[in-house]
């Protein structure tokens, strides 16, 4: 597979242009498009899926770039930068402490469900330094897991003001919907510090926004990650990354709003596997033994990879 250099791990939300001019009109239509991205408007996942079935759950979610959560700070954050014509967002210091997240079920799963959720888990304890711990009396920021039927969701990092963070998958039978494996694990990526992988500063050199296919309001979710915030972690673009979008995420007319320039092996946005580059950049993040040691080589196209 065609790579080169690549993504991303952490702290922002930026769009790498200079400072520009804002008008009235522009910063209204940014923060209506940001309080929209908060809200639950009702809609279930499974309206969203019937409106745009190409794309995968979390594009359909409804909240910022499909499946990120927005707390008050980061919304007034990027809003000042916005309006001072930066779109350049940082959210720094947002990883777990003690390289461990803090997490709680709410009512909403039965057994079989919470049990995919925890496999999920034990598979990032499994690659990564990163730990999970159930939630003590003591515990004032932690990740509450809900079942809302709105979609496949989480905030993004950690954030000591902020007190409970959200993981939401939308109630499904275990390997469906927001309960496929690699689905939980994208949230949880989310959880542990991650952006999409299509968000970094360079993607322009390996895809191709359809500026024209995305629907109205919904451009502001292929904003892109700046070099000056954005810690690439020494490792390639990845269109079969978990963490990248389809081609048919935020599409108006059932038409592709993001092409790969170079050949994709038709991966881009794939859900059937975690890379090891993806675990690799979750290890570099949080330092982990041996993470920067470990040589960066091309990934193998797994045979097995069912169609899409």
């Amino acid at each position: 597979m065609m790579w080169s250099l690549l993504l991303l791990s952490l702290v922002g939300c930026v769009v790498a242009v200079p400072p520009v001019s804002r008008s009235r009109a522009d910063i209204e239509s940014f923060k209506a498009f940001l309080d929209k991205c908060r809200t639950d408007d009702g809609v279930r996942l499974e309206s969203r899926m019937l409106a745009n079935p190409k794309a995968k759950p979390w594009e359909n979610s409804g909240k910022f770039q499909g499946d990120i959560l927005l707390n008050d700070e980061q919304v007034e954050m990027m809003l000042q930068q916005y309006s001072s014509g930066r779109n350049a967002y940082i959210f720094p210091n947002t990883k777990w402490p003690s390289n461990t997240i803090v997490y709680a079920f709410s009512n909403d799963f039965t057994i079989p469900q919470m049990n995919a959720i925890i496999d999920a888990m034990n598979e990032i304890q499994r690659r990564t330094c990163i730990r999970f711990r159930q939630r003590q009396w003591w515990d004032s920021s932690y990740v509450w897991i809900t079942g809302r039927p709105d979609g496949c969701y989480a905030n993004v990092g950690y954030w000591a003001s902020m007190g409970i963070h959200t993981l939401n998958l939308a109630v499904d039978t275990p390997g469906q919907g927001c309960f496929f494996p690699t689905v939980i694990i994208h949230e949880w990526l989310h959880v542990v510090g991650f952006f999409h992988m299509q968000s970094t500063h360079n993607r322009d050199d390996y895809v191709r926004i359809a500026w024209q296919n995305i629907w109205p309001g919904m451009e502001h979710n292929f904003d892109k990650l700046g070099t000056d915030l954005v810690n690439n972690l020494g490792l390639p673009y990845e269109y079969s990354s978990n963490m990248h979008y389809d081609r048919y995420a935020f599409s108006t007319n059932g038409q592709p709003t993001m092409l790969p320039i170079f050949n994709d092996w038709g991966l881009m946005g794939q859900i059937w596997y975690v890379s090891s580059h993806d675990w690799l950049r979750a290890n570099r993040h949080y330092n982990c033994p041996g993470a920067w040691s470990t040589p960066v080589e091309q990934e193998a196209i797994p045979q097995d990879v069912p169609e899409q």
